[in-house]
C-alpha cells in the first residue's frame, strides 16, 4: 500500500486526511449552532486547503451569525463571481449582508433588478418585497444605527457558578447584560446553572434564561422564584412583555384606572419591573382580579403613607418583589 507522506507547507506540516477531518469540526460546529466555534474552525480549514463552494456558503452564514459582516461579504462576491449554483440561497444571504452594513441602495437597487429579472421563486419574491421595505425603513434611521459590532467570544470562568457567586450582584447583573454582545451560544450550561440557582436575585436569574433562550435551548431548565418551582423549556418561552397573561394583566389595570391616568402610568410601569423579576412567571396561581386589586392598594397606601400589614395575599407579595427591586436601585 502506498503511503501517504505528510505535506510540508511553509511551517505548517500537513498529515492526510486533515483538511477534511477539518472541515467536518466546521460543518459539526455550525450545525449545532455553535457559530463561534466554527469560524475559528473554517480559519484552520483554510491554511490546509481549498474550500469548496458549499462550505464556502457555510462559512459565510457562520460569519454573519458572529456579526462579522465585511468578512462574510467578501465570500458572498466570490461565490456571486464563481457563478455558485445555489443562486436564491446566496442572493439572500448576500442582500441581508448589505442592509446589515447599512448599503440600504445597493440592496434596494439589486432586488429590485432580481424581481424585474424574474429569476425569484414566488416565495423569495415576497420575502425579498419585505426585506426592500425594510431596507427603506431602515435607511431612513441610518445614523442612528450603527453597525453592530462582531461578536466577541466570553470568558467562561466569569461565568461559572462557583466564581460567578462571588461576585456583587451589580457585577452579575453588568456581566449578563454585556454576555447579550458576546457568543453566548457556548455557554449554555453556564446561563443553566444560573438561572437554577434559587440564591441568585431574581433579576439575575432572568436575564441568565433570557440568555438561555438565545441558544434557543429545548432542555429543560428548573426555575425556582418566590413561591414557583418548574421546569421550563427556554427555546419556548414568549418574551417577559409578549406573555399573553402579561398583556391581558396590563390591559386589566388599565381598565380599572381608566378614570386615574397618572395612577395607571405608575401602577403600570411597576408591574413591568415586577413582572421581569417574575418571569417566566406571571402571577401564577393568582386571580387577575386579585393581582389588579392588590396592586391597586399597594399605590394606595402608599400614596397615603400608611402601609399597613394585611391578609391580601397579592399585596404582600408585591411588597417581597419590591423590596428585591429596590437592592438594584441601590447598588
Amino acid at each position: 500500500m502506498k503511503k501517504h507522506k505528510p505535506e510540508q507547507r511553509g511551517n505548517m506540516v500537513i498529515f492526510p486526511g486533515a483538511f477534511m477531518t477539518q472541515l467536518d469540526k466546521a460543518a459539526r460546529a455550525a450545525d449545532r449552532h455553535d457559530f463561534m466555534e466554527a469560524v475559528r474552525q473554517f480559519e484552520i480549514a483554510k491554511e490546509l486547503g481549498e474550500l469548496e463552494p458549499g462550505m464556502q456558503l457555510v462559512f459565510a452564514y457562520s460569519l454573519y451569525e458572529v456579526r462579522q459582516f465585511e468578512k462574510a461579504l467578501l465570500i458572498c462576491e466570490s461565490l456571486l463571481h464563481e457563478g455558485y449554483e445555489e443562486y436564491e440561497e446566496l442572493m439572500d444571504l448576500y442582500v441581508t449582508l448589505l442592509v446589515e452594513l447599512r448599503r440600504f441602495e445597493e440592496a434596494d437597487a439589486l432586488i429590485s433588478t432580481l424581481i424585474e429579472e424574474r429569476v425569484l421563486s414566488p416565495e423569495r419574491k415576497e420575502k425579498w418585497l419585505h426585506l426592500r421595505d425594510l431596507s427603506g425603513r431602515l435607511a431612513a434611521n441610518a445614523e442612528s444605527k450603527p453597525i453592530p459590532e462582531p461578536l466577541e467570544e466570553l470568558d467562561a470562568e466569569l461565568y461559572s457558578l462557583e466564581n460567578f457567586l462571588t461576585y456583587p450582584l451589580i457585577k452579575q447583573y453588568q456581566l449578563l447584560l454585556s454576555a447579550f454582545e458576546g457568543d453566548c451560544q457556548k455557554l449554555e450550561d453556564e446561563w443553566r446553572s444560573i438561572v437554577e440557582q434559587q440564591t441568585i436575585h431574581p433579576v439575575v436569574q432572568t436575564l441568565a434564561l433570557l440568555l438561555l433562550m438565545s441558544t434557543d435551548s429545548t432542555e429543560l431548565v428548573r426555575v425556582r422564584k418566590f413561591n414557583w418551582d418548574q421546569p421550563w423549556i427556554p427555546a419556548a418561552l414568549d418574551e417577559p412583555f409578549d406573555n399573553a397573561r402579561f398583556l391581558d394583566l396590563v390591559k386589566k389595570i388599565e381598565e380599572r384606572l381608566e378614570k386615574e391616568p397618572t395612577a395607571y402610568l405608575l401602577i403600570r410601569d411597576t408591574f413591568q419591573h415586577h413582572a421581569y423579576l417574575q418571569y417566566p412567571y406571571v402571577w401564577n396561581g393568582y386571580a387577575d382580579e386579585d393581582v389588579v386589586e392588590g396592586y391597586e392598594l399597594y399605590f394606595k397606601q402608599l400614596l397615603s403613607g400608611n402601609v399597613q400589614k394585611s391578609e391580601h395575599r397579592v399585596l404582600n407579595m408585591i411588597r417581597k418583589i419590591d423590596q428585591l427591586y429596590a437592592l438594584l436601585e441601590i447598588e
